[in-house]
């Protein structure tokens, strides 16, 4: 007896809207149809791809039957509900079909009669293939046009993007919104932060943020061309970009547009090669330029002399509009580098800007102190009262009220509550004495600069140069020129601050909550002193 295969598929639409199409339908007709037909339903011979477009043959149900039917020669046909279950492309039509005439089998339309392989039955065959690839692009058509409604009236008509969540029933008739994923969208409002100040790589930035626990799918990292996708997204500060047209959304931005500029700005600039992730840490990568041919310095390490260096990327290469060559010398790094310590010793704060300072430092010292204090009290209460239960249990243990299962249900349950609440108490305390380190880090900033500099790390050195300077231009081993950012600039001028000579960078926010509170301290006091 010839055998035979069958072959289902239905769209997510279908499937939600019609029984007409049904998987079970589709399968029950033709069974019926192979039984009434004189052949027998091949070992596991239902092939079927549940939620699948026939706009193409990228379906595994698809693919695993054509190579069933190329393998084994007792196949003599293939059943299908309609063809259009089978697919609704002209050209895949006459591909499947000619696939399975090649290796013996025929195509039975079970609802479709008279397409039998006879001239009169392909020219029918080709006509009803065509009507349901019209079909398909009617939908599609109607999809888009859909979708470009949606879209003009502030919606997002595709999946969200990270951070946020597509909600609604569309089985129920819901409208589907975009919302804030309250549990990655703080992260990527850090992400964007982090990469503003121009103290961060792309990779850096993904980095800080896995260990907070945001990750790809598989608990993987984020890949390097995802996370530049998202620092370059409209959508995050509100502006949706899609299929060449742009509109407002609807939805809660996560940034605001200055700190999606400041990033784009950043990114420009990292293609020149600022602040990317090296094995040695350069403190000045990016601050510094050449005085002779006005190109970046770059910095690499010697191992055989185990010495590193800044020099002028263009070293070597004839300046530009110029028949000279750029001969600027290498650069010992502990020296520029204590060259540019230097120029911090110039700084100095007038005494009434360090008292302002001062005055907002105790402001939030005094604020965390007594939120601190009031928490851990009722916390320290807590845990008081937890390990008088207790001790009442360990008496009622003894005393043989309590039995021996009771107990140990009764001390494990006291003793994770007394351990939670030990963890609360350790917290606060790391909490305050983090901002105490801090407020000690801004105290010495206003007082001594140059001294603060050199005791920070890498990561504080970068954030200080970021707040005080532009750029440095060096010419034969020596700083010639350190311009002054605009923040400094605006405090000389009001008379906060006094230099002899001083530089320029883009504004800074730092994440890390020490460099936060040193940002914050210092731009709360520079607009007291320029309410302009």
């Amino acid at each position: 007896m010839n055998k035979a295969l069958i072959y289902c598929r239905v769209s997510t639409e279908e499937q939600a809207t019609s029984d007409r199409h049904s998987l079970k339908t589709q399968l029950n007709l033709c069974e019926k149809a192979v039984e009434d037909g004189g052949f027998k339903l091949a070992e596991n011979g239902v092939y079927q791809d549940p939620g699948r477009s026939a706009t193409n043959m990228n379906r595994p149900g698809l693919q695993d039957m054509m190579v069933r039917v190329s393998e084994d020669k007792d196949i003599t046909a293939v059943f299908v509900q309609d063809s259009d279950r089978l697919t609704r492309n002209v050209s895949d039509h006459l591909t499947i079909k000619a696939f399975l005439k090649k290796h013996g089998a025929q195509l039975v339309s079970v609802s479709q009669s008279g397409i039998e392989d006879t001239p009169e039955g392909n020219f029918m065959d080709l006509i009803i293939a065509g009507v349901g690839q019209f079909q398909s692009q009617i939908t599609g058509r109607k999809t888009i046009k859909s979708m470009e409604q949606k879209f003009k009236d502030g919606g997002w008509p595709t999946h969200a993007p990270i951070g946020y969540l597509n909600v609604g029933d569309k089985e129920n008739n819901e409208e589907r919104i975009v919302v804030i994923d309250e549990t990655r969208a703080p992260l990527i409002k850090e992400a964007f932060k982090m990469y503003a100040t121009g103290n961060y790589s792309i990779i850096e930035v993904r980095d800080a943020l896995y260990s907070k626990g945001f990750t790809a799918r598989g608990g993987k990292l984020l890949q390097h061309s995802k996370m530049v996708d998202m620092l370059k997204n409209h959508f995050y500060y509100g502006e949706m970009r899609w299929r060449k047209m742009s509109n407002t959304g609807k939805h809660t931005p996560i940034i605001d547009k200055e700190t999606f500029d400041r990033c784009q700005l950043v990114m420009a600039n990292n293609q020149g090669g600022r602040c990317r992730r090296r094995k040695f840490n350069f403190i000045l990568r990016g601050y510094v330029w050449c005085g002779r041919c006005g190109y970046r310095y770059t910095a690499e390490h010697h191992p055989k002399k185990n010495k590193s260096y800044y020099h002028c990327n263009h070293y070597g290469n004839k300046i530009p509009n110029s028949t000279i060559t750029c001969a600027d010398r290498y650069v010992e790094v502990d020296d520029l580098e204590k060259q540019v310590r230097d120029h911090f010793d110039e700084i100095q704060f007038s005494e009434a800007f360090i008292k302002k300072i001062e005055g907002r430092l105790r402001f939030i010292y005094e604020s965390k102190k007594n939120a601190v204090t009031g928490t851990k009290s009722r916390l320290v209460q807590q845990k008081l009262t937890l390990e008088k239960k207790l001790e009442a249990a360990e008496e009622k243990l003894i005393d043989g009220v309590l039995d021996d299962d009771g107990f140990d249900r009764a001390k494990k349950r006291y003793r994770e509550q007394i351990e939670n609440l030990e963890e609360q108490i350790n917290k606060l305390d790391r909490t305050k004495n983090i901002k105490v380190d801090v407020i000690q880090k801004v105290l010495l900033m206003v007082r001594d600069i140059g001294q603060a500099y050199e005791k920070a790390d890498p990561e504080l050195k970068r954030l200080y140069l970021g707040l005080f300077w532009e750029r440095f231009e060096a010419e034969n081993r020596q700083i010639t020129i350190a311009t002054k950012s605009p923040i400094i600039t605006a405090l000389e001028a009001a008379g906060s601050v006094s230099y002899q000579e001083l530089t320029n960078v883009p504004s800074a926010e730092n994440t890390t909550l020490g460099n936060e509170v040193i940002l914050n301290s210092f731009r709360g006091a520079y607009r007291d002193s320029n309410p302009g």
